[in-house]
């Protein structure tokens, strides 16, 4: 019975188990659904999409690795300004900045020559002249003349004069980072010195001094880029004085010999250089009273960089080692200075330095034209310090205030030779050395009232000139200050003046000699567009002033001439 139960079950189990696979069969003979291979069954069953923050997922064609950002659809599309791509270059990529381009303030065109020339009373007469031009693509030569003169203005004594100087250059780029700089000047002037009258000395009326020179100079320079490079410097200058005064006569000659040499490297930083210097000067005189020689070494090193594109920082430690007549002995010439502007308006300048020098035979008698020129020359060492602070209060207008300090060993002083034998009799000029301190304020001022038409400008300073042994250095004002305008009435005139004053000073025996105030005024007029005329006024106010003790000045002049440009 039981095996007959179990042979039932078995069969049910079968047919149960066989007939969905016969309906299969069948179905999929009569099924429109594609046939599907087993494969793909089982890769798409181990395929995982993962798309973080995607609300829909897409099953196929996608990376699953790639990252895809939810993007506003109502974005306003992204155009990259010209300096935000710079500002997302690479530093190496970037040049350094060209520096701002120089706008000269001038209400004319550019021109290659101008020459002006003109007669006034006294039998005065004055020429200008300066031009330029080019050779080639690759040269230039250019020269200026200064010249004037007067047959006298003094009823007493004759007082003409003449003073003429020239200068020429030449420069021509010899490759594309090589320039040659040659440049040739001459002097050829005379002037009478005051009547001297003493006993015991024999000095004609109206004596006479003459004096002039020559000087060359050349320069080559060597530039791989706006900064790194060398400069090679070298010059001489003749120059011979001489003073025609009976028993005073004297005559001097004097050769100046210059060399310098430049080697500049660029720092890592922004503006940031390196500078060696090397060079030296010799001086050779011989005048009536002695005759020898001076010499002055230099060897330094500058360094110059501009911190966070503001603040401007230069140092220069330099030694110098001076030889003359007195002594020998080596100086040392630091000099730093400062400049952070403060504001977009406001700069801050401060500058400490010293430096030995000496002045020369001709930038003596050019200070003096009333300078015997017997005298020896030694070394002068200057100690300074300066602070400044220029304010552009407006974009025609700028204020500059400061504050100068200066301590000079052998300080240079003119002062009036004496006759022992007639009761100090005072004769012509010479020069001693002495120490002195100097310290000045000073402020100045210009501005556009009405731009490219109507300009004003000036200058006021106060200072203390003294010895430091005692006493104030001679013919040096406490008082003075400059200032002038320039009124462009239309395109073809203009109207220039000007005021100089200077306050009261002292002679080297402390008699003070009267302040003094020079007003003058010139008017240009273009008829065409080549040729001009001109009128001008000096001293104004017809003062008897006198600069150097001893010689009157000319009192009002009135010139009249024409210009020419090209």
């Amino acid at each position: 019975m039981n095996r007959i139960l179990t042979v039932v079950l078995f069969f049910l189990v079968s047919v149960i188990a066989v007939n969905p696979l016969f309906a299969q069969d069948r179905e999929s003979d009569d099924s429109m659904l594609p046939e599907i291979d087993p494969q793909d069954i089982e890769i798409r069953s181990q395929f995982q999409a993962r798309f973080p923050g995607l609300r829909r997922q897409p099953i196929l064609g996608f990376e699953p690795t790639s990252r895809v950002y939810e993007v506003d659809p109502d974005r306003v599309p992204y155009i990259e300004s010209d300096e935000d791509r710079v500002a997302n270059l690479p530093i190496s990529e970037l040049s350094r900045p060209d520096a701002p381009p120089y706008t000269p303030l001038h209400y004319s065109p550019d021109i290659n020559a101008f020459a002006r020339g003109g007669v006034g009373n006294y039998l005065s007469s004055e020429a200008n002249f300066w031009g330029v031009t080019r050779l080639n693509n690759k040269s230039y030569i250019g020269g200026d003349l200064d010249f004037s003169s007067s047959d006298g203005h003094l009823e007493n004594q004759q007082s003409s004069f003449r003073f003429l100087k020239a200068n020429g250059e030449f420069a021509a780029k010899l490759n594309d980072n090589t320039r040659l700089d040659l440049d040739v000047g001459l002097q050829n002037s005379f002037n009478h010195l005051f009547n001297i009258n003493s006993s015991g000395f024999d000095v004609p009326d109206s004596p006479r001094k003459i004096y002039g020179g020559v000087n060359l100079g050349v320069e080559l320079e060597g530039l791989q880029n706006g900064v790194e490079g060398w400069n090679v410097q070298a010059s001489a200058r003749y120059y011979d004085v001489e003073t025609m005064a009976g028993d005073l006569s004297m005559a001097s000659e004097e050769g100046v010999y210059n060399a310098l040499l430049l080697k500049r490297w660029a720092g890592p930083n922004t503006d940031e250089t390196f500078t060696a210097k090397l060079g030296g000067a010799l001086g050779d005189y011989a005048n009536t009273l002695a005759s020898n020689q001076w010499m002055t070494g230099q060897v330094g090193v500058e360094y110059s960089r501009l911190f966070n594109y503001e603040t401007h920082i230069t140092v220069d430690a330099s030694v110098y080692y001076g030889s003359d007549a007195f002594e020998d002995k080596v100086y040392f010439a630091p000099r730093a200075k400062f400049v952070q502007p403060l504001i977009e308006a406001m700069t801050f300048t401060a500058t400490v330095g010293a430096k030995p020098y000496v002045k020369t035979a001709e930038q003596l008698h050019t200070s003096n034209r009333f300078l015997n020129p017997g005298h020896e020359f030694r070394h002068s060492y200057r100690m300074y310090g300066m602070t400044e602070l220029e304010i552009n209060y407006s974009d025609v207008g700028t204020l500059t205030g400061g504050i100068r300090y200066e301590d000079i060993e052998n300080y240079p002083i003119f002062e009036r030779e004496t006759n022992a034998l007639d009761s100090g009799q005072p004769l012509f000029y010479k020069v001693r050395y002495d120490d002195v301190a100097k310290a000045q304020v000073f402020a100045s001022l210009t501005h556009q009232v009405v731009p490219e038409k109507f300009w004003l400008n000036g200058k006021v300073y106060a200072q203390a000139p003294d010895i430091k042994d005692g006493g104030r250095i001679p013919f040096t004002e406490k008082l003075g200050g400059t200032s002038g305008f320039s009124l462009r009435m239309f395109d073809r005139a203009t109207i220039q003046g000007w005021a100089d004053y200077i306050g009261p000073r002292r002679n080297g025996r402390g008699d003070t000699l009267e302040e003094y105030i020079l007003l003058g005024g010139q008017f240009d007029l273009s008829i065409t567009d080549n040729i001009g005329a001109y009128a001008k006024v000096v001293n104004l106010l017809d003062q008897g002033y006198q600069k150097w003790e001893g010689y009157t000045e000319r009192p009002m002049q009135i010139y009249g001439g024409i210009t020419v440009k090209l």
